[in-house]
C-alpha cells in the first residue's frame, strides 16, 4: 500500500529579500517525499513472467525536488520503479498540475525519473502472468500518479529560499560494463540543495549502474542497491537523497558474485560514503536563473516487439507504426544542467550530451519520462558478434536509428 513519509523538509515560504548577503535573489526549493510500495501479489518488473511480490524488504519511494527561480519552476520526481512511460508521465504531470492550481506550474515543466529496480511493479506491460497479458495494475497505477501528484504539491506548497553547490566524484569496482569492459563511466556527479542556513534540504547524485544486485529469484519488493544508498545517506546527512539514473544501456551491471540485499546494502552504502566525502569539498552553482527546453519526437521503430505490445494489449500506448512519440528535456538552474534520455542508453551517448552542455555541473538522467528500452550504438546492430550480449540489447531496442534520432532532439533543444 501507497503511504506518506511524514517528512516534509520545507514547511513554508521564506522571504526572498536579505535571504543571501552576496545580494543575488534566492532560488525557491521544496522537498518531499512518500512511499510507493505496491500491495502484495503486484507483478514485478524485470526477469521473468509471473514474478509477484510477497512483501516488502525495503521501501520504494518517489522523491520530489522544485527549483523556482521566482518567474518560473521546474519540478523532478524520482521514482523507485523499473521504468516510467510517457503515457505515465503525462497522467501525473496533469494530476500534480491539476491538484497546484498554479498558472506558472506547466505539466512539460514535471521532469520523473525511473530508477530502474527490477523489484519494483511493472509498468511496462511486459512482465504479466505470460508474455501475452499486461504486467500493469491499473489500480496501483492510479495510486501511484495520485501519490506522486500530492508529493509534488506538498513540496510545492513547502518551497524555501535556498542555494546549490555541486561536487564530483568516481565509483569504481562494482560496475562494470558487461558488454564492452573498456566504455565504462564511473563518474559520480552531485548536487546539494542547501537552506539559507546552509542546513541540506536535498542531494542528488548522478552515477549509471543497473540496480540488479537480485534476481529473478527475489519476490520481496526493493529498491536494491539503490535502498542501500538512500539508508547510507539518511544516516549521515539531513535532507532528502535521489538517486540519479545514468547512462546504463550497454548494460552497465553491478558485479554479482552473490546475488543477495546483504551486497545490495554494501553497494549502496560504498557509493554514500563516496558522496559524503565529495560534499565536503563543493563548489557553488553560479545563478539562479532557470531555463527549460522539451521537444516532443518520433522516434523510428523498427523492432517488431515493440509494435506486438500494442496488438497484444500489453500498453495503451500505439507502437504500431514505424515510429513512436517519446521526447527529451533539458533545463537548468543556474549553470547546473540537466538533459533526459527515453531509455537505457549507452554510455557514448552520455559523453555526446555533454558536449552539447556548455556548464557544469551536467546531469544525464536515463529513464527520463518514457522508457523504450535498449539505446545503443549502429555497430550493435551492423556487428553484433563484436560485441558481448549485442543480441540481445539490439532485440530489445526500437531500433539502429534510435540514438541518432534521440541526440538531434537534444542537440536542437540544447543551447
Amino acid at each position: 500500500m501507497i503511504r506518506y513519509t511524514i517528512s516534509i523538509l520545507v514547511l513554508g515560504m521564506v522571504a526572498v529579500a536579505g535571504a543571501f548577503a552576496d545580494g543575488i535573489p534566492p532560488l525557491q526549493i521544496g522537498v518531499a517525499s512518500a512511499t510507493i510500495n505496491p500491495p502484495v501479489g503486484t507483478f514485478l518488473g524485470g526477469y521473468d513472467n509471473n514474478r509477484k511480490s510477497t512483501g516488502i524488504h525495503d521501501n520504494l519511494y518517489v522523491k520530489v525536488v522544485i527549483f523556482d527561480d521566482g518567474g518560473s519552476a521546474v519540478v523532478f520526481a524520482v521514482l523507485d520503479a523499473l521504468s516510467i512511460q510517457l503515457f505515465e508521465t503525462d497522467a501525473m504531470r496533469s494530476a500534480a498540475v491539476k491538484k497546484i492550481g498554479d498558472a506558472r506550474l506547466k505539466g512539460e515543466r514535471i521532469v520523473v525519473q525511473a530508477t530502474h529496480s527490477h523489484c519494483a511493479p511493472d509498468l511496462t506491460g511486459l512482465y504479466g502472468a505470460s508474455p501475452g497479458e499486461s504486467g500493469i495494475s491499473t489500480a496501483y497505477l492510479e495510486q501511484l500518479t495520485e501519490t506522486v501528484a500530492d508529493t509534488i504539491a506538498r513540496a510545492w506548497a513547502g518551497r524555501q529560499a535556498g542555494k546549490l553547490a555541486w561536487a564530483e566524484t568516481s565509483c569504481c569496482g562494482w560496475a562494470v560494463n558487461d558488454s564492452e569492459p573498456a566504455k565504462i563511466d564511473n563518474s559520480v556527479t552531485i548536487l546539494e540543495c542547501l537552506d539559507a542556513s546552509g542546513k541540506p534540504l536535498a542531494t542528488l547524485a548522478n552515477f549509471a549502474c543497473h540496480p540488479t544486485v537480485l534476481d529473478g529469484d527475489t519476490t520481496l519488493t526493493s529498491a536494491d542497491w539503490v535502498g542501500g544508498y538512500y539508508a547510507a545517506m539518511g544516516a549521515s546527512l539531513p535532507g532528502e537523497h535521489l538517486f540519479l539514473q545514468g547512462a546504463i544501456g550497454a548494460w552497465i551491471q553491478p558485479k554479482t558474485p552473490e546475488r543477495s540485499f546483504a551486497l545490495a546494502e554494501t553497494y549502496g552504502k560504498d557509493l554514500a560514503e563516496k558522496v559524503v566525502t565529495a560534499l565536503k569539498s563543493t563548489k557553488p552553482v553560479e545563478g539562479t536563473v532557470l531555463r527549460f527546453a522539451q521537444k516532443r519526437f518520433l522516434l523510428p521503430l523498427a523492432n517488431e516487439k515493440f509494435r506486438q505490445m500494442t496488438e497484444l494489449g500489453l500498453t495503451p500506448r500505439d507502437m504500431k507504426g514505424g515510429s513512436v512519440e517519446t521526447e527529451v528535456t533539458w533545463f537548468s538552474v543556474g549553470t547546473a544542467q540537466f538533459a533526459t534520455h527515453p531509455g537505457e542508453t549507452a554510455p557514448v551517448f552520455a559523453e555526446e550530451t555533454r558536449k552539447l552542455m556548455k556548464s557544469g555541473p551536467k546531469f544525464i538522467l536515463g529513464l527520463g519520462n518514457d522508457h523504450l528500452g535498449y539505446i545503443v550504438p549502429t555497430t550493435y546492430f551492423d556487428d553484433p558478434t563484436s560485441v558481448k550480449f549485442a543480441d540481445y540489447l539490439t532485440s530489445m531496442s526500437p531500433g539502429r536509428e534510435a540514438g541518432a534520432a534521440m541526440m538531434a532532439a537534444l542537440a536542437a533543444i540544447i543551447p
